[in-house]
């Protein structure tokens, strides 16, 4: 029986993937203790980091290139991942991609699993509510797990494996709040930053009135932000983010280079896996333009 041209491409797809999974499924997770025997191939480093800040053990998962071992004087940027164990894979996956065809850089992917929770805690600015349901809701601490990433999570891994100083900085729906409170604090830690499906719309729009306020008082810095949001969507989370794409508009900054996207038919929960690859894309054609 002979396949459709559409069916046979689907196939090869699916047999593709398929192949990619298995192999991943082969490879045994490393950790810290035998890092250095991974370097010889592919590998993906499990450890646990103690934080004297966060007064908590912290997982980390390092996603090291392909090409990691090959070059021991090579050094990469690191793009770290919140929510990991649901984002950093395909993340450092579709990295793996792209660098391939030479759109963008090999990066070292770090991806930061949350603690029982405690998400609510970390990636919640220390101005807003945990919960918009609740009155009583606690503020959020994100002040202190911005210390933490600064100052014990970035060393470490500047520390242990071959980074070349870029940074960038991903984060899905209460991880973008994050994400933006860093480029607010501390708008120089991160030279990227990606947010996806970010609920900025909560207490009036406070993170778009804050970043608004941001740029107008900042200039002289080169930033990359890419930012994006499922058509399907609700209304408050696509009212949102047109609010912060217009104050974007009407504060524009020179070396600040922002790309925002609607992705077609995506909702919330599958927004970051497909609108990745996108920001990833518009990310490298930021460095093409900047490195020439």
């Amino acid at each position: 029986m002979k396949l459709m041209p559409t069916m046979r491409t689907l196939l090869i797809v699916l047999l593709t993937i398929l192949s990619a999974n298995t192999f991943r499924a082969q490879q045994p997770a490393l950790t810290q203790s035998n890092e250095n025997k991974s370097l010889s191939r592919d590998g993906i480093i499990q450890t646990n980091l103690h934080s004297a800040i966060l007064n908590e053990e912290r997982k980390v998962i390092i996603h090291l290139p392909r090409d990691y071992s090959k070059d021991g004087s090579r050094k990469y940027p690191v793009m770290y991942v919140l929510d990991g164990t649901s984002q950093d894979q395909h993340t450092a996956d579709k990295i793996t991609v792209l660098a391939d065809a030479g759109l963008i850089p090999s990066a070292i992917v770090v991806g930061l699993p949350n603690t029982r929770g405690n998400r609510e805690r970390d990636q919640t600015p220390p101005y807003m509510k945990r919960d918009v349901n609740d009155e009583n809701s606690p503020l959020g601490a994100a002040d202190k797990f911005l210390s933490f990433v600064e100052k014990e999570l970035i060393q470490f891994v500047e520390e242990n494996y071959r980074t070349s100083g870029y940074r960038t900085l991903s984060g899905n729906s209460r991880g973008g709040l994050f994400v933006l409170y860093s480029l607010l604090e501390k708008p120089a830690l991160f030279q990227a930053r990606f947010c996806y499906s970010t609920p900025v719309w909560r207490f009036d729009n406070l993170m778009v009135n804050k970043t608004a306020e941001f740029l107008r008082s900042s200039s002289g810095w080169n930033q990359f932000f890419y930012l994006s949001v499922g058509e399907k969507e609700t209304d408050q989370m696509l009212g949102g983010f047109n609010k912060m794409v217009e104050a974007l508009k009407k504060n524009r900054q020179k070396g600040f280079r922002w790309v925002a996207d609607y992705t077609p038919f995506a909702v919330h929960q599958d927004n970051a896996l497909i609108s990745t690859s996108k920001g990833l894309a518009e990310w490298g054609k930021y460095l093409q333009r900047i490195n020439k």
